[in-house]
């Protein structure tokens, strides 16, 4: 990268506050190295108003191509300009009833929801054309599918309508408006989308459980290994949270300081940022950063 940010941050975000984690990084005297530290949750808006910041997200940021077709959309950037804070869009879809192009999202609460209702109701055919391509790339889950633990559905809706809309004109985003190292030279902030599995696969973490403390802790070591070798260092309180294998902030900690450390990787080089971006990308669907085009399929320790 030939600029860099005035800081780096990521956001493990969930529409509950309560899963919610941020880990940001800060240069270190001189412009030199990083320091990582544990930042409130509340601090999210305000990083997003910085200049010339790096701010990593763990949901989605792009539509499927099919659902995108079929609403005559033919802009991401340009469809959140236009959802009114009170569109149905947001809301989504409770059983019995079935979802549709204007409330894709489903179900609102278990209890007989079924894949079939979705594909049902949207009308575009099998389950897997409700994935973006890179959705496919990582074995990562349905955009609009909003039941169990991998679900990512709430945390986009989250973050779409309480973080982005407000300030769409503001932020710049990857990769819809431009390659990674062109927007690093902006005073926009940038906001890029991650996938954790694909993470862990490209830090290097074996498979693990990452429900399970004792298998978080069992990864700190080649965490910690990885920021020394990026010139970033945990302050207390991180470190100490760390080492405990989150037990304070479960996997939303551990896995806003994996999603640091990959941007870290990729701001300091060791790791590319996924630009080129495939053309079908770009406009729609999006694309996560780190993901090298025409990668096979990855197996992941866990979903979002």
């Amino acid at each position: 990268m030939r600029s860099r940010p005035s800081l780096v941050a990521h956001a493990d975000w969930s529409a509950s506050p309560a899963a919610r984690a941020v880990v940001l990084a800060e240069p270190g005297p001189g412009g030199t190295g990083w320091r990582l530290a544990l930042a409130p949750a509340g601090l999210l808006p305000e990083l997003l108003a910085t200049a010339g910041a790096l701010v990593g997200v763990d949901a989605p940021l792009g539509l499927p191509r099919a659902y995108a077709e079929a609403r005559g959309i033919a802009s991401f950037r340009s469809f959140l300009a236009t959802l009114a804070s009170d569109d149905p869009f947001w809301t989504p879809v409770a059983p019995p009833d079935r979802p549709s192009l204007a409330r894709p999202f489903y179900p609102a609460r278990p209890g007989g929801a079924r894949r079939a209702t979705l594909e049902q109701g949207l009308g575009l055919g099998p389950f897997a054309v409700h994935l973006r391509r890179c959705d496919r790339a990582t074995a990562a889950q349905c955009l609009f599918w909003t039941l169990g633990p991998k679900q990512c559905g709430r945390a986009a809706l989250a973050i779409w309508r309480e973080l982005l809309l407000p300030r769409l004109a503001r932020v710049a985003l990857w990769p819809f408006d431009g390659p990674l190292a062109a927007l690093l030279g902006e005073p926009r902030p940038i906001v890029a989308e991650t996938y954790p599995g694909l993470a862990y696969r490209l830090l290097g973490l074996p498979r693990f459980a990452k429900s399970r403390a004792a298998d978080r802790a069992n990864r700190v070591d080649r965490l910690l290994e990885l920021a020394g070798e990026l010139g970033a260092r945990l302050d207390h309180a991180l470190d100490a949270e760390a080492r405990a294998g989150f037990t304070g902030t479960r996997d939303h900690g551990f896995d806003a300081l994996v999603g640091c450390l990959l941007l870290l990787a990729i701001v300091e080089g060791r790791l590319g940022s996924g630009d080129p971006v495939p053309e079908h990308a770009l406009a729609v669907e999006g694309w996560m950063l780190g993901l090298e085009a025409g990668e096979p399929r990855a197996r992941s320790a866990s979903g979002r």
